[in-house]
C-alpha cells in the first residue's frame, strides 16, 4: 500500500514537472512554442504582482538614496561649521562624515544589484523576441517593441542580407527544373511540400504570435522600471561626489587635529598660572557661547522657555543645553535607582532568612548597585532618535556595563569584610572616568578643559593617594597592587595634562577604567578557576591518576593532561589571549569615546618598524604572543596523545599492563612533535611579519659555501642527534662513556648530558658522544655485570667466608617498585677468590645488578660485608710492605 501511494506521488510530481521542462526536453518546434506560450501566458498573468515587487524594491532604494542625500548635505553643514577651538565636536563630526562615507557604498550595492537583475530579464526578453522574429516565416518589423528596446545582431543581419539573393535565385533554378520534367500540378505540390518544411504551421505562427505579445509586455515593465532606477543615479553620483569631497576634507581635518591634540598639545598649565585671570574669563565666555544654564534649569523644572532671536539662530547653543540636560537626567535615574534599590532590599535581606545566609552584609549594597545597573539599562534601551542623544546614552551604558564587570569581579573573588576598602581603592578611578566622558558627552570647549582639567586630575591623584595609604593594608594584596598602579597611571595623567596635552590624559584615564575592569574580570576568572580546581579538578586528577598503573613518577605526571586540559586550556591560553586582546580592545574603546579611531590605527595596525617588506606593529606582536601560547598548549597537548599511544601499543605488542621507566623510547617521536609544530608557528611567524623568502633564499644561496663550512660542526651534531634519538640512546639509559658512568638525562640535536652517579653533569656533542665507544649499559639487558672486592687476610679460612657472605647476602635479594629482582636469578650471587695481593686474599662477590640500581647495590654490599666481617671476627688486613736494608759496607767487605 505504501509503494503504491509513493508511485502516486512521483507520478504526480513527474506530471507537475513536465510543463516546466517542455521547453527544454520537446524536440518538436511548433510544441515548444506551445510550452512557451504557457509560461509567458503566466508570467503575463503575475505582471501586475511583479511590477508591484519591482516597484517596492526600488521605492526602498529611492527612500535611501534620499536619506543619503539629506545625510550628505546634514554632515556638510555640520563639519564646514565647526569652530578651530571646540575639539569635541570637530571630533564627532569628522568621525560622523567618515562613518556615512563607509556605509555609503554598502548602500548603493543594492541599487547597482537592481540595475544588473532588469539588464539581465530586459536582455533575455529582447533576445526571446528575436529569435521569435526570425522563425519563418520570419517577421519583417515589430511595432509592439520600441527600436530602443529591439535585440539587433548586427553580423546576422549582414549575412543574411549578402546570401539570402542568392538563395532566392537557387530556389527559383530549382523549380524551373522540376516543372521541365514533370507535370506542373505534381511537381509544385513537391516543391512546396519541400519549402514548407522550414516554415511554421498556423498553430505555431498563432503561438509565436502570443509569445511576442507576452514577452514585450514583460519586457517593457522591466524596461521602465529600469528608467525609473536610473533616474536616480544622477542623484546617486552627486551625492557620492560630496560625500566624496567631505570625506576627504575629514581625512585631511583628521590629521591636523590628531598633530593639534597629540604633538603640539595645548597651553601648559603653568602657563595659565601665570595669568590666571586671562584664561578664566576665556573659558567662561567659550562657556556661556556653547551653553545656557538658565534653559537647562528650565528644562529641568518644566518651565516654559522662551528664546530670543539670537538664541534661536544659536542652534548649537541650544543643542549642547539639550545634551546636558539630558545627561543630568540620566545620572540622577541611575543614582536614585540605586538609592530605591538599597531601601528595598535591606529589609528583603533582613526578614528572608535564606536570602541573608546567603548574601553577607557587606555584600548588600554592592548587589543593589548591580541590579541598579540591570534596570537602567532597560529603562535607557533605545530612548531616543536623536544621534547625538543616542550617542551619549550609549556611552554612558559602556560606562555601566563595565561598572557592573568591576563589582561583579570583586563581589565573586573577595571576602566581604576585604570587599568595602578593596571598592574604596578604586572609587577615584571610576569617579575620573566618570568625569571625563561626562565632559566629552557635554563637548567642553578646549577653553573651559584647560583650565579646570589640569586642577581635577591633581585632586584626583591626591585622592588615590589617600585612599591607598588607608586601605592598602586592609584591602586584598592584589588590589593594593592595583591601586597603586591607578596611582601611577592618574600620576602620569596628571602630569600629561599640565603639560598641556588634556586629550591625551583624558584617553589615558579612560582607557585605564576600561583596562581596570577587564583586569578585574580576569583575577576573578582566575579565582573562579582557582575554585574550580580545589573543589573538582583535585579530585578528578586523583581518579584519573589511579586509573593511569601501567607508568609512574614522571612519565605518569605528563599523562595527567588527559584530566587536566580543560583546566589548563583555560589558563595557558584562554586568560593570555583575554589579557593580550584587552590591550588594544581597551585603547579602541576609549578612542571611540573620543572619535579618534584614525589613531587606534595609527597605534596598533600602522608597522612601527619598516625595512623593504618586512614589517613590525603593535598588533602583529600581541597576534604572534598568542599564537605562542596556542602553540605551547598544543606542543603539549600532542606530546600527551603520542606518549599515552606509545606506551598502549608497547603494552599491546608485548602483552604487558606496565611499562618501566625508559623503556619505550620517545626521544625521537617528541623532538619530531615539537620540530612539526614549531615550523608551523615559525611560517606564521614569517607570514604575519611579511619576511621575504625569496630574499632569505637568496642570501642562503650566496652564503652557503662559507656558512656550510662555519656550520659544519652544528650540522654534523644535528643528523647525529637524530641517530642517537632514533634508538641508539634514549633519555633514562645507563652509559659508561670515558670511564665515566651515568644516566642520561636529555638529549638535544646538539649535544647529549649526562648525569654522572654522584652528581655532576657531563655534556657531549652528539659527534663526540657517536664516535666515542660508550656503552649503554640498559640496551638489551636491565642488568650488568657486578663485582665487590674485600680483602682477608692469608690466614683466613676462605670457605667459612664464602658461606657466611652466601648467606648474608641473601638480604641484598630485593625487588625495584616494579617488582624486578635487583639481583638477576638467573646467576644469583657468587663469592670466589678474585686475586692474590700482596697483604690479602681478594675475595669477590659477583652478580649481575639493575643498572640503575647498580651504584646502590654497591654501596649495600660494603655494608653488609664489613658487619659480617665485624660479627665473625674476621679482620681486614693492613697493607704490609716488608724492608730488607742492605750494608754496602759489608758487600765491600
Amino acid at each position: 500500500m505504501r509503494k503504491r501511494k509513493l508511485l502516486s506521488i512521483l507520478v504526480a510530481l513527474f506530471a507537475m514537472a513536465v510543463p516546466a521542462m517542455a521547453v527544454f526536453t520537446s524536440m518538436d518546434l511548433d510544441a515548444t512554442l506551445s510550452n512557451l506560450r504557457r509560461e509567458l501566458f503566466h508570467d503575463y498573468r503575475q505582471i501586475d504582482k511583479t511590477r508591484q515587487q519591482l516597484n517596492d524594491k526600488y521605492l526602498v532604494q529611492h527612500q535611501k538614496m534620499v536619506e543619503i542625500v539629506k545625510k550628505c548635505n546634514d554632515m556638510s553643514l555640520m563639519l564646514y561649521s565647526q569652530k578651530q577651538d571646540y575639539t569635541f565636536d570637530i571630533s564627532y563630526a569628522l568621525e560622523k562624515v567618515t562613518k556615512e562615507f563607509n556605509n555609503f557604498n554598502k548602500n548603493r550595492t543594492p541599487y547597482d544589484r537592481i540595475v544588473a537583475n532588469l539588464d539581465v530579464e530586459i536582455g533575455r526578453y529582447a533576445r526571446l523576441i528575436e529569435s521569435l522574429r526570425r522563425l519563418p516565416p520570419e517577421l519583417v518589423d515589430l511595432e509592439i517593441v520600441p527600436d530602443s528596446l529591439a535585440y539587433h545582431n548586427d553580423t546576422l543581419d549582414a549575412h543574411l542580407r549578402q546570401t539570402e539573393s542568392l538563395l532566392q535565385q537557387e530556389l527559383q533554378e530549382q523549380v524551373e527544373a522540376v516543372l521541365a520534367m514533370n507535370a506542373v500540378q505534381d511537381t509544385t505540390s513537391s516543391v512546396e511540400e519541400n519549402v514548407s518544411a522550414f516554415i511554421l504551421s498556423e498553430a505555431g505562427q498563432a503561438d509565436r504570435d502570443s509569445c511576442l505579445r507576452y514577452a514585450s509586455e514583460l519586457l517593457t515593465m522591466y524596461a521602465e522600471t529600469r528608467e525609473l532606477v536610473m533616474a536616480d543615479s544622477t542623484h546617486y553620483r552627486e551625492a557620492r561626489l560630496r560625500m566624496e569631497e567631505s570625506y576627504q576634507y575629514a581625512r585631511d581635518y583628521y590629521g591636523i587635529l590628531e598633530n593639534k591634540v597629540f604633538s603640539e598639545g595645548q597651553t601648559p598649565w603653568w602657563t595659565i598660572l601665570a595669568h590666571p585671570g586671562d584664561y578664566w574669563r576665556e573659558a567662561r565666555a567659550a562657556m556661556r557661547e556653547k551653553y545656557s544654564f538658565s534653559d537647562i534649569w528650565k528644562a529641568l523644572t518644566n518651565s516654559e522657555i522662551e528664546y530670543t532671536d539670537e538664541e534661536i539662530n544659536n542652534s548649537n547653543r541650544l543643542m549642547n543645553s539639550a545634551r546636558i540636560y539630558w545627561l543630568v537626567i540620566y545620572l540622577l535615574v541611575f543614582f536614585v535607582l540605586w538609592g530605591l534599590l538599597v531601601l528595598v532590599l535591606l529589609p528583603v535581606y533582613r526578614f528572608i532568612k535564606p536570602v541573608g545566609k546567603l548574601v553577607a552584609k557587606e555584600q548588600r549594597r554592592y548587589l543593589a548597585l548591580l541590579l541598579a545597573c540591570f534596570v537602567f539599562m532597560i529603562l535607557t534601551f533605545d530612548s531616543s532618535n536623536d544621534d547625538l542623544v543616542r550617542k551619549g546614552v550609549s556611552v554612558i551604558q559602556t560606562f555601566i556595563w563595565l561598572l557592573v564587570a568591576i563589582n561583579a569581579a570583586l563581589l565573586i573573588r573577595l571576602h566581604p569584610s576585604k570587599l568595602k576598602h578593596s571598592v574604596k581603592l578604586y572609587l577615584p578611578t571610576i569617579f575620573t572616568a566618570l568625569v571625563v566622558i561626562s565632559l566629552r558627552l557635554l563637548f567642553v570647549p578646549n577653553a573651559f578643559l584647560n583650565f579646570f582639567f589640569p586642577l581635577l586630575l591633581l585632586i584626583m591623584t591626591l585622592w588615590q593617594l589617600a585612599a591607598n595609604l588607608h586601605r592598602s593594608a586592609k584591602a586584598d594584596r592584589t588590589d593594593a597592587i592595583i591601586g597603586w598602579v591607578s596611582f601611577t597611571i592618574t600620576a602620569v595623567a596628571t602630569l600629561i595634562g599640565w603639560g598641556g596635552y588634556v586629550f591625551l590624559s583624558l584617553i589615558i584615564l579612560v582607557w585605564w577604567y576600561f583596562q581596570l575592569a577587564v583586569i578585574l574580570a580576569i583575577l576573578s576568572v582566575l579565582d573562579l578557576l582557582q575554585q574550580y580546581k580545589r573543589g573538582r579538578l583535585d579530585k578528578k586528577v586523583e581518579a584519573y591518576s589511579e586509573k593511569i598503573t601501567y607508568v609512574s613518577g614522571a612519565d605518569k605526571e605528563k599523562l595527567l593532561f588527559g584530566a587536566t586540559w580543560f583546566h589548563d586550556l583555560v589558563r595557558d591560553v584562554l586568560i593570555p589571549w583575554l589579557a593580550l586582546g584587552s590591550i588594544p580592545t581597551c585603547v579602541q574603546w576609549a578612542l571611540d569615546i573620543f572619535e579618534f579611531n584614525d589613531l587606534y590605527i595609527t597605534i596598533f595596525e600602522k608597522p612601527f618598524f619598516t625595512q623593504g617588506e618586512f614589517q613590525i606593529s603593535v598588533y602583529s606582536v600581541l597576534f604572534l604572543t598568542a599564537m605562542f601560547f596556542a602553540f605551547c598548549y598544543a606542543n603539549k597537548a600532542i606530546h600527551t596523545i603520542w606518549q599515552t599511544a606509545s606506551y598502549r601499543r608497547f603494552m599491546r605488542k608485548n602483552q604487558r599492563t606496565i611499562v618501566r621507566a625508559n623503556e619505550v623510547n620517545l626521544s625521537l617521536g617528541n623532538s619530531l612533535i615539537s620540530v612539526f609544530v614549531w615550523f608551523i608557528y615559525a611560517d606564521i611567524f614569517i607570514l604575519t611579519l611579511h619576511i621575504p623568502t625569496g630574499s632569505l633564499g637568496l642570501i642562503a644561496g650566496g652564503l652557503s659555501a662559507g656558512v656550510g663550512l662555519a656550520l659544519k660542526d652544528i650540522i654534523n651534531n644535528f643528523i647525529y642527534g637524530v641517530q642517537l634519538m632514533g634508538g641508539r640512546l634514549r633519555v633514562g639509559d645507563m652509559i659508561e662513556c670515558d670511564g665515566n658512568l651515568g644516566k642520561v638525562i636529555a638529549i638535544s640535536y646538539q649535544s647529549t648530558q649526562v648525569q654522572e652517579l654522584g652528581g655532576p653533569i657531563i655534556a657531549f656533542t652528539n659527534t663526540a658522544l657517536f664516535n666515542k665507544n660508550f656503552k649503554n649499559l640498559t640496551r638489551g639487558s636491565a642488568y650488568v655485570y657486578t663485582k665487590v672486592n674485600i680483602g682477608v687476610g692469608y690466614d683466613a679460612d676462605v670457605d667459612k667466608i664464602r658461606a657466611l657472605l652466601q648467606e648474608a647476602s641473601k638480604e641484598l635479594l630485593t625487588k625495584d617498585e616494579y617488582g624486578r629482582d635487583v639481583v638477576d636469578p638467573k646467576w644469583g650471587i657468587k663469592v670466589d677468590i678474585a686475586d692474590f695481593a700482596d697483604s690479602a686474599i681478594v675475595i669477590a662477590m659477583k652478580q649481575s645488578v639493575l643498572v640503575e640500581k647498580r651504584f646502590g647495590f654497591i654501596k649495600n654490599a660494603r655494608q653488609l660485608i664489613y658487619k659480617t666481617f665485624r660479627e665473625n671476627g674476621i679482620t681486614i688486613p693492613f697493607n704490609q710492605l716488608d724492608v730488607h736494608v742492605i750494608n754496602d759496607e759489608k758487600e765491600n767487605k
